[in-house]
């Protein structure tokens, strides 16, 4: 009985030590015993408690995650231990060292080229579904819901007893005739439009992270085309022109310029390569290229998913950079996971303070 009132003590004077230290005593004064009481007992928990009670690491080295020299370290044995969150490649990987604790490659996730590109290109197939082609579908319908059904008494001629009933009958089905091409033309127009304004534009954003990314691995490049992506020297001897989705970024590229310079060498070029994706009918030089091309969701689709292909193939070839090993093989990565369980522990309901 005793002993259990002398730890109930114990962890009374403990609490009140570390609420007069945070502050928190419930938005009330302290009473003059209590501050005796902290005041006799002060010097004693600040060495056990003063250097450790607002450090924040002593709850991430309990999980294996350590700050050595500014940098987050790893004890994958113990993070695996209290957390249970790597697979056994994982494992393997983290193995695979020779200090005492495990490094991460990178900072962060966009540190890795590859995760840049693969962002970029998720970020157009997303917008793409959930964006533009719902705008594009009820553009269109709304056009075809414009249709109306015309009948004899549309007709003044007729009301005024000009036209006979075969006469009226003519006129109706002239009018019906001349709605339908109508609505069918104005329907093309603004599917060619969207559709070859969207491939504009996603052709444009993945030319551009090639140029961000490619200028930061050659600082002194002054002039870009794709051929510096395509023939790129790297340490592995491997032509990016060779791998295996080399054939979506390449028919991208016909395509767009196609849809740029309306001109007969780029129809020939994309007529060479890829002809299925070109309507029957020969070009005539001037013409507007989107009139030829036939696109449509399958096409975007399916180059969308093949450059990213190709994006993963070229940053292995040239970056060095192995994209499962780059979706966690950063300090940001173990850093959340420790935070994440350590929130899940101090906030298990996820209430917002």
């Amino acid at each position: 009985m005793k002993k259990d009132r002398k730890a109930q003590n114990k962890l009374a004077d403990l609490y009140l030590y570390l609420d007069l230290r945070s502050g928190s005593v419930f938005g009330k004064r302290p009473t003059e015993k209590l501050l005796n009481r902290f005041n006799e007992i002060k010097d004693e928990y600040d060495k056990i408690y003063a250097d450790r009670y607002y450090s924040e690491d002593e709850w991430d080295e309990y999980y294996g995650l350590f700050k050595v020299n500014g940098k987050w370290c790893v004890d994958p044995k113990r993070m695996q231990k209290k957390i249970h969150c790597f697979t056994e490649k994982m494992m393997e990987a983290m193995s695979k060292r020779n200090t005492t604790y495990f490094h991460p490659k990178k900072k962060s996730y966009m540190d890795y080229n590859v995760n840049k590109f693969v962002t970029t290109v998720r970020d157009l197939k997303e917008e793409y579904i959930k964006i533009q082609k719902p705008i594009i579908d009820q553009s269109l319908e709304n056009i075809k819901n414009s249709k109306r059904d015309f009948c004899p008494g549309d007709c003044d001629l007729y009301m005024q007893g000009i036209y006979e009933p075969d006469e009226v009958s003519m006129w109706v089905f002239k009018r019906q005739m001349e709605q339908d091409y109508y609505i069918n033309r104005r329907c093309f127009e603004l599917y060619t439009n969207l559709y070859s304004q969207f491939f504009h534009n996603m052709a444009s954003r993945i030319e551009a992270i090639s140029v961000s990314i490619y200028s930061y691995m050659n600082p002194k490049m002054k002039k870009w085309s794709r051929d510096k992506l395509y023939d790129n020297i790297n340490s592995k001897g491997i032509s990016s022109r060779e791998l295996p989705a080399f054939k979506y970024h390449d028919e991208l590229y016909l395509i767009w310029n196609f849809l740029k310079h309306n001109n007969l060498d780029t129809y020939e070029n994309l007529k060479r390569d890829y002809p299925e994706v070109l309507i029957s009918k020969e070009y005539e030089p001037g013409d507007l290229a989107k009139y030829y091309l036939k696109l449509d969701d399958k096409l975007i689709i399916e180059l969308l998913d093949g450059v990213e292909k190709y994006f993963v193939e070229w940053c292995n070839a040239n970056c060095d950079e192995n994209y499962n090993e780059a979706q966690w093989n950063y300090e940001d990565y173990f850093v959340g996971l420790v935070r994440d369980e350590i929130e899940m522990l101090r906030n298990p309901l996820g209430l917002e303070f």
